[in-house]
């Protein structure tokens, strides 16, 4: 009965990890972008965000690389989704590592990303944004 009370509890504290970032990724996304300034952590962050978030973009298959800000003790959260959409959750990355391969992605269509570092289940720092720059056929 205790290893199923543990259990619950865990998908619960991941749940609400999972919901926050995506409750702070949808506001970052709506407002209108701000001038370049230093990163810094968002209001219910306990350290600082992943830095230097760069893409390489191979057009069906994008690999996300940042610098961990907390030297491999925290897991992080890739979200990501269409240019001018809301991002979703994608994938979770163990702590100590500092790069995902998103794939099977459409060649026509521009994507956003952003990495959450996880001090907590409620206490994270989220990246700035990378962004795909594709050129489209206005035709298609």
């Amino acid at each position: 009965m205790a290893i199923v009370v543990a259990v619950v509890a865990v998908l619960v504290a991941l749940a609400a990890v999972i919901g926050v970032g995506l409750l702070v990724l949808d506001r970052r996304t709506a407002q209108p972008p701000a001038p370049p300034a230093t990163p810094s952590a968002s209001p219910d962050s306990v350290g600082p965000p992943p830095g230097n978030l760069t893409m390489r973009d191979d057009t069906t298959t994008i690999t996300l690389t940042w610098t961990d800000p907390s030297d491999g003790l925290v897991p992080f959260m890739v979200a990501g989704g269409r240019t001018g959409q809301s991002l979703g959750m994608m994938a979770t990355v163990d702590p100590g590592r500092t790069s995902y391969t998103v794939n099977g992605l459409s060649t026509r269509v521009n994507y956003c990303f952003a990495v959450l570092a996880v001090y907590d289940t409620d206490q994270f720092a989220t990246s700035d944004q990378v962004c795909t720059s594709r050129e489209t056929d206005p035709n298609d």
